[in-house]
């Protein structure tokens, strides 16, 4: 899988109206690992994160933002400083292909409020910054509340791929 390198590194963090997107930070541990506890949140894993398994995501972030620059970010209520989950691209394998795959996972009480898409959005202009030209997302079929983010900002189903052992809709849009 050939590497990507960004053409630009845009400095976050990325505001929105209602969220301030950043770099994942050590200190958002504690943050972090009570949103990935929640098994609403990270389904389809066999279980919800350990505090160890959150740190790792953690650690591979930071990896991921110094080795291709970008990765999966800290989104946080600017009303609050509350950290909601994460939102980014991150380079995948995806059947071959080295596609950066925009993710999205947010505090299950936070959900019907419009900041995936929020995120989202103000990611996909980050995305055309790096000098991406097409963004993918990884969507497993009957996940319609990310096809209906996907479908928000601008996605269209691909083609069905099969990712992780699992049967996945490749939702994908070109970028200015």
């Amino acid at each position: 899988m050939d590497r990507w390198r960004p053409r630009s590194t845009r400095m976050l963090p990325l505001r929105t109206e209602r969220l301030i997107v950043r770099e994942l930070v050590a200190g958002d541990l504690d943050e972090l690992a009570d949103i990935y506890a929640d098994p609403r949140v990270r389904w389809w894993e066999p279980a919800p994160f350990t505090r160890e398994q959150t740190r790792a995501a953690i650690d591979a972030n930071l990896e991921r933002y110094r080795r291709d620059g970008m990765g999966e970010y800290a989104v946080v209520l600017r009303s609050s400083g509350r950290l909601i989950g994460v939102c980014g691209p991150a380079l995948r394998d995806i059947e071959g292909d080295c596609l950066p795959e925009l993710g999205w996972e947010l505090r299950s009480d936070e959900w019907g409020h419009g900041f995936a898409t929020e995120a989202a959005a103000g990611i996909l202009t980050h995305a055309v910054e790096l000098g991406l030209r097409r963004i993918y997302s990884l969507i497993v079929p009957d996940n319609v509340r990310s096809q209906g983010v996907a479908r928000r900002i601008g996605m269209t189903i691909e083609r069905q791929v099969t990712w992780s052992d699992r049967l996945h809709d490749l939702w994908a849009r070109a970028l200015p």
